[in-house]
């Protein structure tokens, strides 16, 4: 099979599922991800053979496809603010929202001058975690998730990206024994409540971490509360958290955020025009 022939297999196979230029992206990221290939060769060397073990690779990977299976855990990468990070279906793929969040962390501490902490609950992947540590260095950054196999996914994609930081096993609801202090808090915790999932699309439906994107319908706020009760305590005076939200629930996370009566707080909206961030400073 060749490089043009296999395009139009792909173009064939999948066009009841996605639109051509995704086809042809999806099959683009394919050829470099797992051979090393640039997408150019398929105009410039369009009657090149694939080897039989490529094309093997290429008919396992489209039949993920075919199920709606992310690209990004066929592959087994994705890229969060330029960086590269491993992921595989324990872990979230980062999303543009989340990068907007870390973009908002780094615009206000800019010109850092001195070493601050800064804790990131629930780091998954570490993309927020590791990508604030790249991105500015005098940030000292901890990172805690549930998971003890997330953890190491994360402290493996610290080592690629040739950042520090702490991680650390804990369970954002008991935190008790947790005992950092901390310039700054921030957060993406699960905020998806069940009446959310048929709007959902299969291929995150279906692969992504339930234990990461869902939370009960009882208490949807039951991280953001856990967060806030410790940064009562550890967060210091003048100190930020920032939190990812669920816009459905900005009413109710404003009347919890004030119901500490230490705390005010920013919100700003996402690429998509939704209040999806909020910036909470302590008194």
């Amino acid at each position: 099979m060749t490089y043009i022939e296999a395009r139009t297999f792909f173009r064939r196979e999948l066009k009841t599922l996605l639109e051509v230029n995704e086809i042809d992206f999806y099959f683009k990221t394919l050829l470099h991800s797992l051979f090393n290939i640039e997408s150019t060769a398929i105009a410039l060397d369009p009657n090149t053979n694939f080897s039989e073990d490529q094309k093997q690779q290429l008919e396992e990977a489209l039949k993920h496809l075919q199920k709606e299976k992310p690209l990004q855990y066929i592959i087994g990468s994705t890229y969060f603010r330029e960086l590269s990070f491993r992921v595989n279906p324990a872990v979230l793929i980062p999303r543009p929202e989340t990068e907007e969040l870390v973009a908002w962390v780094l615009e206000d501490h800019k010109g850092l001058k001195q070493k601050k902490s800064l804790i990131d609950f629930g780091t998954g992947s570490g993309c927020i975690a590791i990508a604030l540590a790249k991105e500015q260095p005098n940030f000292e950054v901890s990172a805690i998730d549930v998971d003890h196999t997330v953890l190491e996914l994360a402290h493996q994609n610290a080592t690629h990206n040739q950042v520090n930081v702490a991680f650390s096993q804990q369970d954002i609801l008991r935190l008790d024994a947790f005992y950092t202090k901390a310039h700054i808090i921030v957060s993406n915790p699960p905020y998806i409540p069940p009446s959310e999932q048929a709007e959902m699309k299969p291929n995150v439906l279906q692969y992504e971490p339930h234990l990461a994107l869902f939370v009960t319908e009882k208490d949807p706020l039951i991280f953001y509360r856990s967060i806030l009760a410790y940064g009562e305590v550890h967060l210091i005076s003048k100190g930020y958290v920032y939190f990812e939200i669920n816009p459905r629930f900005l009413g109710e996370l404003k009347s919890l955020i004030l119901s500490f009566n230490v705390y005010s707080f920013e919100e700003r909206k996402d690429i998509f025009g939704k209040v999806r961030m909020l910036r909470i400073q302590k008194e």
